[in-house]
């Protein structure tokens, strides 16, 4: 039996606008996809999973019909179930035993967002008493959010304080809505914001007020979570003219102008009539996918082959239907500019595996006389991130590494400044979306280990 297909938008009417694409199961296809769970005694996709979700239990509860103890489920180690059913790597299905065996592996991430979509029955609420202790955490997104609920459940009075004017993080700025909604996001932090946890935003750590001036005002620890949203540059010619974008940039500028109702509106910033996205990542291929729903031709190009692209089969799938066109095993060399010093251009050379050596280790090598010049007027660049360690520049007691990710114990999870925490992607350099929740979670436990001293 193969695994269910969600419901999607038809690829002619998306390519027109900013809506959900995935509109996930029925309840029928919800039903027999938990069913083929094998329920196994020693779940190994519990063990893969960050988050410790009990993936058997929460299955089950679907076979039996019961949507809302499926969800509630979740809800005991995952914050965020609506956000993850849409946006996870999901690990676990990667792990789940059928694919050892042949078979096609359970569609876990779409049933948890099933569980999200129809089995939240009430509004999150207050689930312990205020232990008298106030915990600052830096930072909205996924590690962020993700301590400052368990911090609550541990008795204490969390303050996130977000830079930008909505919270969210990465989660708002960095994915467009076809993938994400902002009415899912808003909902989950909204019943963040029931349990007890302030929000101030518009706070940058540093210039609105310093680390030592948040103690003052009364905070047993401050936790930095402000993630992995600087981008890598990328290192040819022609990076500096006109019409090259970087992928963060780009969706940071989509996402401020929140295209919706007129979609097909022409951006408020500059976009050629063919664009090259650089990258293999989530980044990049969201960026292409904007782009086409403007309207424009794309290529999406990168070193590798497609199938080591770092995104889901399905999300490649989406691309191809909606007219992107790919090009693996291709590293640009340059980007070229008109007399106005806007780009007309991408030099390109074209990449093959290669015998490196008598190991038998392959490694990617440029095919001889292999160049040729991608006909393009927008570059946007999609290689990685680094971390947004900003903070430390405004303390030079706050020590980063070599990589740019803040210095912080293996063990206790300190940075160099006692009482200050650092947890996510500004620690681990950019992972992906549950190890960077699991990181906050984790990141809670330290702190109230610490506070209870």
């Amino acid at each position: 039996m193969a695994q269910p297909q969600v419901t999607t938008q038809s690829k002619e009417k998306r390519i027109k606008n900013f809506n959900e694409v995935s509109l996930g199961f029925s309840k029928k296809l919800a039903s027999e996809e938990a069913r083929r769970c094998p329920q196994c005694p020693d779940p190994v996709c519990v063990k893969d999973c960050p988050l410790g979700i009990d993936i058997p239990a929460f299955i089950r509860f679907l076979r039996e019909g019961h949507v809302a103890s499926a969800y509630d489920k979740i809800k005991e180690k995952n914050p965020l179930p609506s956000i993850c059913g849409r946006v996870c790597s999901a690990p676990c299905e990667v792990a789940c035993v059928l694919k050892e065996e042949g078979g096609v592996v359970i569609a876990i991430r779409a049933l948890e967002r099933h569980s999200a979509d129809y089995g939240k029955s009430r509004a999150a609420k207050r689930e312990s008493q205020y232990n008298g202790k106030k915990i600052a955490v830096v930072g909205s997104g996924p590690s962020g959010l993700s301590s400052s609920v368990d911090l609550t459940r541990r008795g204490y009075a969390v303050t996130i304080f977000e830079a930008l004017d909505k919270p969210g993080g990465v989660l708002r700025y960095g994915i467009p809505e076809f993938r994400l909604p902002r009415k899912i996001l808003d909902s989950e932090i909204n019943d963040i914001k029931t349990l007890g946890v302030k929000i101030e935003t518009n706070f940058f750590i540093g210039q609105t007020a310093t680390l030592g001036e948040l103690f003052k005002e009364g905070f047993a620890a401050v936790l930095i979570a402000t993630g992995a949203g600087i981008p890598k540059f990328m290192d040819i010619p022609g990076t500096h003219w006109g019409g090259v974008y970087y992928g963060e940039e780009f969706l940071m500028r989509l996402n401020l102008m929140r295209p919706g109702v007129f979609s097909r509106q022409s951006p408020n910033f500059a976009l050629g009539e063919h664009v090259a996205v650089i990258g293999s990542g989530n980044t990049a291929l969201d960026c292409a996918r904007v782009c086409r729903r403007y309207g424009r031709k794309v290529t999406l190009l990168f070193r590798r082959s497609e199938v080591e692209m770092l995104v889901r089969a399905e999300e490649r799938g989406y691309a191809r239907e909606e007219g992107i066109q790919f090009e693996p095993l291709v590293r640009p060399v340059e980007i070229l500019a008109d007399q106005h010093h806007f780009v007309n251009g991408l030099k390109c050379v074209r990449m093959d595996y290669a015998d490196a050596d008598v190991v038998g280790q392959w490694e990617l090598a440029p095919v001889p006389d292999s160049e040729f010049v991608l006909d393009v007027d927008t570059v946007i660049c999609a290689i990685g991130h680094k971390p947004n360690a900003l903070i430390s520049h405004f303390d030079p007691a706050l020590k980063i590494n070599k990589d740019g990710t803040l210095k912080v114990d293996g063990e206790s999870g300190l940075t160099t400044i006692p009482g200050v925490f650092a947890c996510g992607n500004v620690v681990s350099n950019a992972g992906p979306l549950v190890a960077a929740m699991a990181s906050g979670i984790e990141a809670a436990q330290r702190i109230d280990a610490y506070v209870k001293k």
